[in-house]
């Protein structure tokens, strides 16, 4: 099948292949949440009607040893070892389950410790789980998908208040899109190890720790204020989730207190105040908290905390609680992109483009320059697969990044452009990518110009070996797409792939001749200067020759 090219994005993370159109229900896929108090996988399949998914299983395991990492900043050989062996369970169930893809994203603890990235390797290596560090951020976008999904009925603008072990995220958004999104170290095993450690329960870290969370949202609330607020409060997650079922049997509201049962219940902040003192005297007095797991039971203080001082900073009255969160997001987003769910959510297909175009219009980037740079950078990379390169469809939407977002550090200066845009990329927050994907983007792009990555570069040592070659496939395509547009005035149409294979070479290609269709008449002086100062590298790295040959229409 010929590939499209002038298409501006592709659809990446794509579930429906031709086995799964001939399923009479869609695609299973399994998503594990890495928290840093606890693993969660959920395993769903896509509807043939793709309005829904039906929730097939879910498995939960404490992790109590991740939570050292968010002060030591580093995986012990014992947590890893447990991390592993939890996995391992996991991806056997889901495969059991009949989980064709099984994937899991990494949250605090992991993309805040040295080792992280060395950790996920290894389960992508050893477990063949597309393990995935993903920024505040972009945790927070999936959250948000999970409450749409779960809330199909939430109007006007809403905010969503996520409390886990590492962090807490805060959102504003209407059901089209995000309007605020942060991510604030308030976790709550966090702000239990620092302000309670060895269980030690005190009146003055008690209050220290209220005016810590108050000072840090001040901001926040300010800022949730000048975008119009919001009409409704919504919270997710364990922590929230533990103090629901706390204040209902406060109340004599026992009964089954199951997931499903407290789903969409409310609690006042008045309540809240109540279930706050409840726990405080029994942590002060050392007795066991009814209702709450041993684990949970260590850190409901400070998440209790965080969540009043988030509920008084933004004014919110109530809070209704979600049972949707992270996991169900990465569902969401998963078979969104891959077509299989709809109901609403369309408009979400396509966050990688969205946040890309966000960044451009930030930093007043060319469209039609980077567009272009784009479509010929794909297009080369179409036509040199399986001769060049080997890399798959999400190597392909990592170019896409690279060379829509390769020219924004002239917003910082015009000299060096290329190192500024790794630099912005890299703290862009860019959205729909994983933290491995913006490392690799930042680094395409930053070698789009300039000296050949060396290993002596910080930017490039931190890379794996795999990643180090993938980086220097990408940025040897990108330098010859961006050549071809030197004028910035898109004289190029299209561009055909030439090969000559060297017949006593096991067929690899030794020459490439790439035929160039332009606009007739037009001036290919600056864009035949650019391909001869470019292709050295291209040349080297793919140990090939390379020529132009432009014929006008």
């Amino acid at each position: 099948m010929t590939r499209d090219t002038t298409k501006n994005f592709p659809v990446l993370d794509e579930l429906h292949d031709a086995d799964d159109l001939r399923l009479k229900e869609g695609p299973i896929l399994a998503c594990i949440d890495m928290g840093t108090n606890s693993f969660h996988m959920i395993v769903c399949r896509a509807s043939h009607e793709h309005n829904h998914f039906e929730v097939i299983t879910r498995m939960r395991e404490a992790v109590p040893f991740f939570r050292t990492a968010l002060t030591e900043h580093v995986i012990d050989p014992e947590a890893e070892k447990h991390a592993i062996r939890i996995l391992r369970r996991m991806r056997d169930h889901a495969l059991e389950k009949g989980a064709r893809t099984i994937t899991a994203v990494a949250t605090s603890a992991v993309r805040e410790s040295r080792n992280g990235a060395e950790l996920l390797r290894k389960i992508r290596h050893e477990l063949s789980i597309d393990a995935k560090r993903i920024s505040g951020r972009e945790e927070a976008r999936l959250i948000y998908l999970g409450v749409l999904w779960r809330l199909p009925k939430l109007t006007g603008q809403f905010a969503i208040v996520d409390i886990g072990g590492g962090s807490t995220e805060i959102i504003v958004a209407d059901r089209a899109r995000t309007i605020f999104s942060e991510s604030y170290k308030l976790g709550a095993a966090r702000l239990t190890a620092q302000y309670f450690p060895k269980d030690r329960y005190t009146p003055e870290a008690l209050a220290a720790l209220h005016d810590e969370v108050r000072g840090m949202l001040r901001p926040c609330a300010v800022q949730i204020a000048a975008c119009g607020g919001f009409n409704h409060l919504i919270g997710t997650s364990g922590t929230i989730s533990a103090l629901v079922k706390i204040n209902k049997a406060m109340h004599g509201k026992v009964g089954s207190l199951d997931k499903e049962s407290i789903h969409g219940t409310k609690m006042t902040i008045h309540n809240l105040e109540k279930v706050i003192d409840y726990i405080e005297n029994a942590k002060l007095a050392g007795t066991k908290i009814k209702g709450v797991s041993s684990d949970r039971g260590q850190t409901i203080l400070a998440g209790a905390i965080v969540l009043l001082e988030t509920m008084r900073s933004l004014g919110a009255h109530s809070i209704e609680y979600c049972d949707a969160a992270l996991r169900e997001g990465v569902v969401v987003d998963r078979f969104v992109r891959g077509g299989w769910l709809e109901s609403g959510l369309t408009q979400h297909r396509n966050p990688r483009a969205s946040s890309v175009h966000e960044l451009l219009t930030k930093y007043g980037s060319s469209t039609e320059h980077t567009s272009q740079v784009a479509r010929l950078a794909l297009a080369i990379f179409d036509q040199s697969h399986g001769k060049l390169h080997d890399s798959d469809e999400s190597v392909r939407g990592v170019l896409w990044t690279a060379a829509m977002l390769h020219d924004i550090g002239t917003f910082i200066a015009r000299k060096g452009h290329h190192k500024h845009s790794y630099y912005l990329i890299k703290n862009g927050g860019l959205l729909g990518h994983s933290e491995e994907e913006i490392d690799l983007v930042a680094a395409i792009a930053r070698y789009h110009r300039g000296n050949e990555p060396k290993d002596s570069h910080p930017e490039f040592a931190t890379l794996t070996i795999e990643e180090r070659k993938l980086v220097c496939d990408m940025s040897a395509i990108l330098r010859l797409a961006e050549a071809l547009d030197r004028s910035h005035r898109q004289i190029v149409r299209s561009i055909q792939l030439i090969f000559d294979n060297d017949k006593k070479n096991k067929g690899r290609p030794q020459h490439l001749l790439i035929n160039v269709n332009t606009a007739k008449h037009a001036d290919t002086t600056p864009e035949a200067w650019a391909f001869e100062e470019k292709k050295p590298f291209f040349e080297k790295h793919f140990a090939i020759t390379a020529d132009l040959q432009f014929v006008d229409s």
